[in-house]
């Protein structure tokens, strides 16, 4: 097995939107690096195939393969793949229907890229957070929440720009 090689092989697969192939090569990959006793590579592997099963529609897959990763990442104190761990385990556990675990997952992973400086996907996992709060019907922290997200993207497109515009306003007259 040529490590290298075979990451380059199962990225090339997820471009292809060969999913499971992609998912099926991450996890021997992380088996093997785990015979290495390379914890972090193996988790960030795992984490890997967990994106690729969720892409191909296997969220049950997806949370059993993330599902504890980012305790490796909390002994080294690498809060980016902490954080992301988190989220990919949200995102499974919302495809799964378990919003409240999910959202449980997502705040969470908030708070470690917020740790991490990550603003760009810590913007991306506040959003999925507001869309939680208003599914629950928590419009109120659902807008907090998107305004934290919007705060935080160094660059905005011309839709968010409108959108932080209008929750700024929301804001303000909130506070009245």
């Amino acid at each position: 097995m040529n490590i290298n090689r075979d990451i380059s092989r199962a990225n090339d697969l997820f471009k292809q939107k060969k999913y499971v192939e992609a998912a099926r090569l991450f996890e021997t990959i992380a088996s093997a690096y785990q015979e290495l006793n390379k914890d972090c590579e193996s988790a960030e592997m795992k984490n890997n195939a967990s994106v690729a099963y969720l892409m191909a529609g296997d969220p049950q897959k997806s949370y059993d393969l993330s599902k504890d990763t980012h305790l490796t990442y909390e002994v080294t104190k690498d809060w980016k793949n902490y954080g992301l761990a988190m989220g990919n385990q949200a995102s499974a556990l919302e495809n799964l229907g378990k919003k409240d675990l999910a959202l449980d997952c997502y705040q969470i992973a908030a708070d470690k890229l917020k740790l991490a400086g990550e603003k760009e996907f810590r913007a991306y996992v506040l959003k999925r957070i507001s869309a939680l709060q208003i599914q629950k019907g928590e419009q109120l922290d659902a807008l907090g929440s998107m305004t934290a997200a919007l705060q935080s993207l160094p660059k905005l497109s011309r839709r968010e720009k409108i959108l932080k515009k209008l929750t700024d306003l929301v804001m303000k007259i909130g506070t009245r």
